[in-house]
């Protein structure tokens, strides 16, 4: 099955192993396009829609494309004239053209499968982009620590410390990760059942302070699934102060991992920028992410 994702989606996939050795071992090329497949590439940027009102820069003078998992109609309010904001309404993609500058608007896109108003508050800027943009839908929005909108996408070495696993016991690595990215970012009706994963307990605190070496974050751990004997937690990492921060996963990670990866960048805006003060962090481990963390803790 094939999504409207893009290749570009998919990230910066680097490892970090709380052990005496670590010896980095690229994914093989076949686990690497097992990857790419449910990634087309396609020159979109992504939001994703989890409750706030999604930010978007038009140019003016020049069409840009939004995309939608369904069919949309759109509703200004009055907030703008026809010589100020043109729409066509295309099915699943309405198309803006900015005639001409204005303040920042909010605009608002019913999604006529489930009836959900998303809010988009658009603003004009000469420089802007024209490239395509879409909206994910999140399946849930009611964690305050989950409603952070990602706009800039990296895609960089993917890694991990050990050999895929390719018995039918273990869950494949790339597999793993992906699924746990599909359950946290794709629409519902677009996921596949899951066959081969179970939900896990995390044995953990609904925050965890010493993930991330340095301070740098705030920590949320989200999720977790289980299939054969690993495990792979999706983790929430939020900037705690007003400069830009970088997660190294080789350097800043604490605990017993043997994959992982950041979506979409380890680079981290500033406290407050709801387009990338978060990202969310996926780790593959052995046993279930608290015990996983043991060492952290002094713990055996």
């Amino acid at each position: 099955m094939r999504y409207m994702l893009s290749v570009a989606l998919f990230l910066c996939l680097s490892v970090a192993a709380y052990a005496d050795s670590l010896n980095n071992l690229v994914l093989t090329d076949a686990e690497m396009q097992k990857l790419k497949k449910y990634f087309p590439e396609e020159e979109t940027s992504h939001l994703t829609w989890k409750g706030d009102p999604l930010s978007i820069t038009l140019p003016v003078n020049k069409e840009k494309r939004i995309i939608f998992s369904s069919s949309v109609s759109v509703d200004v309010k009055g907030a703008l004239t026809s010589d100020q904001l043109h729409i066509l309404n295309n099915d699943k993609s309405i198309y803006l053209t900015a005639l001409k500058s204005f303040q920042t608007t909010r605009i608002y896109v019913t999604l006529k499968e489930t009836g959900e108003v998303v809010f988009i508050d658009l603003v004009t800027n000469e420089n802007a982009s024209d490239t395509t943009q879409q909206i994910d839908i999140k399946k849930n929005h009611n964690s305050p620590e989950q409603n952070e909108s990602f706009a800039s996408t990296t895609s960089e070495t993917v890694s991990q410390i050990t050999e895929p696993t390719t018995s039918n016991d273990d869950m494949d690595f790339a597999d793993g990760i992906r699924f746990a990215w599909q359950e946290i970012y794709a629409p519902e009706r677009l996921i596949p059942p899951a066959l081969t994963f179970s939900r896990a307990p995390m044995h953990t605190e609904k925050f965890v302070s010493d993930l991330v070496y340095g301070d740098k974050v705030i920590a949320h751990p989200e999720s977790s699934w289980t299939s054969g004997s690993h495990y792979v937690t999706a983790i929430l990492l939020r900037n705690k102060y007003p400069h830009r921060t970088h997660i190294d996963l080789r350097k800043d990670l604490c605990g017993e991992w043997q994959a992982g990866t950041l979506y979409p960048t380890a680079d981290l805006k500033s406290y407050g920028n709801k387009r990338g003060d978060s990202v969310m962090l996926f780790l593959i481990s052995n046993r279930p992410f608290g015990d996983a963390m043991g060492a952290c803790h002094g713990n055996a």
